[in-house]
């Protein structure tokens, strides 16, 4: 596959999980097959008519889908005009809908010395395996019912744990208000059975229908999963507090 839908490329902070703070350059495509209620990036779900690269001096759009030559040119560009980046973060939407697609391209990234993290649902995970070589960081995501509206299936779960445990990974989990400990409960010991090494991630709701738990709540969430799985921490999204994209 020659071509994919992208929704935008662009460079900012790191705002999630355990690379925070980081200077990454975004590749963001387009679609996805989850519903979920917290999405901080809902347009992405819907393939848009013309793709964004977001340079310095200003916006420049081509019409969907994207040429993966397009797309290793528009990165390149972008790495010299606001680089040095620590790596290309593809996010999404979700980019396992389009692994023929990335796979070249994240290997040329590798190759041109730029580190490649992987930001995924958590809910395809033979699409995973096919990009687990060419990835340095699997930044993957655990969802609950009372953030997320639904909850991931725990066989794919599972799986998707197990692969990204061969990387540098991190995991995450959005919780709400309404967020019980035994929820927490339930994704600590998932993980701590699957990646017992993998820092698991509270992440406290923002801009969605479900209200962010309060810091009391937040602090008995985290003791919980701790009680199972000790490298548990709390990263809200830094990038809203910086007031950057």
């Amino acid at each position: 596959m020659n071509t994919a839908p992208i929704y935008e490329v662009f460079s900012s902070v790191q705002g999630e999980a355990t690379r925070v703070g980081e200077r990454h350059l975004f590749v963001r495509l387009a679609g996805c097959d989850l519903e979920c209620a917290f999405c901080d990036t809902p347009a992405s779900r819907r393939i848009p008519v013309q793709a964004s690269l977001l340079l310095p001096d200003g916006a420049e759009e081509v019409p969907n889908p994207l040429a993966r030559a397009t797309l290793f040119r528009w990165v390149a560009r972008l790495d010299e005009a606001a680089g040095p980046h620590h790596a290309v973060a593809i996010t999404g939407g979700e980019p396992l809908l389009h692994v023929e697609f990335l796979r070249p391209l994240a290997e040329s990234w590798r190759a041109c010395g730029l580190p490649v993290l992987l930001e995924t649902g958590g809910h395809r995970p033979a699409e995973l395996e096919c990009m687990l070589d060419v990835v340095d960081v699997v930044m993957t995501d655990i969802k609950i019912a009372s953030a997320a509206g639904f909850a991931t299936e725990f066989e794919d779960a599972s799986r998707s744990l197990r692969l990204a445990a061969k990387k540098e990974c991190a995991v995450k989990v959005v919780v709400s208000a309404r967020t019980t400990t035994g929820e927490i409960g339930c994704v600590a010991e998932l993980v701590a059975h699957e990646a017992r090494d993998a820092p698991l991630i509270l992440q406290p709701v923002t801009g969605a229908r479900f209200e962010p738990p309060s810091g009391d709540h937040l602090l008995a969430l985290q003791r919980a999963a701790m009680a199972i799985h000790r490298p548990t921490r709390v990263i809200p999204q830094a990038h809203r507090a910086l007031h950057v994209r």
